[in-house]
Order: C-alpha cells, then structure tokens, then sequence
C-alpha cells in the first residue's frame, strides 16, 4: 500500500530523475541557455589526464561538431574530442575535478560534464555530475 510519505518520496525521486544529467553515454551535444547556451559530454572517462601547463584534459568517447557550440555562444572551438579546465583559474575545483573523473574512472560509471565557454581551443569544463 502507498501512503502519503512513499508517494510524495517516489514523486520527489521523479522530480530529481528528471532534472539531473542522464547517466547514459551520448555524444557531446550543444543547447541554448539564456543570453548563450553550453555544451554537455555524458560518457566514460576513458582518458584524463593533468599536465604541467595546470591543464585537466577529459577526452570524450567520440568526436562533436565545434559548429554546435558557436551556434549556442560559444566561441572559439576547435578541439572537437576533449574538453580542458586551467587549474591556476580555481586549484580547489580543478582539484575536485579531477578527483571526481578519476573516481569515477575507477568505478567504470559515467559522467555528465558541461562546459560553457572556451579555452585554448577547448571547450573549458566548469562542472560534473558522476553518474552510476
């Protein structure tokens, strides 16, 4: 039997389900946001790695049209299989970044990345969600 607690419980988990990253793999894709819009990478983190120029580089499973992220606001891309994160522009998240893929690397689960402007080339990640 439902009762008013498991309901209102089964409806908030719908509610959560609906507005997180999906946690399966897709290709990079680009969306509208307000006045410019970003681009998301959802998918395993076969390859990251950190250098001594204090990158963070994640390479996606596939390759993305860099067109897609001009038409959405984004500039300057034209990396079309990896996203960045300078670590000198906030060393506490970039920290936590690569904590986060190297994590879930070791988990085999996915991520959902998003990146909202450009670096380098790149598309420059400015958050996470490591997903099961």
């Amino acid at each position: 039997m439902l009762t008013r607690k498991s309901l209102s419980m089964v409806a908030g988990a719908a509610i959560f389900a609906a507005h997180c990253p999906s946690a399966f793999a897709a290709p990079t894709h680009c969306h509208p946001y307000g006045a410019s819009g970003y681009c998301q990478y959802d998918g395993k983190v076969s390859r990251v790695y950190i250098n001594a120029y204090q990158q963070v580089i994640l390479y996606f499973d596939s390759t993305f049209n860099t067109a897609d992220a001009t038409a959405v606001g984004i500039a300057g891309v034209s990396i079309n299989n990896a996203a960045v994160f300078n670590t000198a522009t906030n060393p506490e998240f970039a920290k936590a970044l690569f904590a986060a893929m190297l994590t879930a690397q070791a988990r085999g689960a996915t991520v959902s990345v998003q990146m909202s402007s450009s670096s380098s080339g790149y598309l420059l990640m400015d958050r996470i969600w490591v997903n099961e």
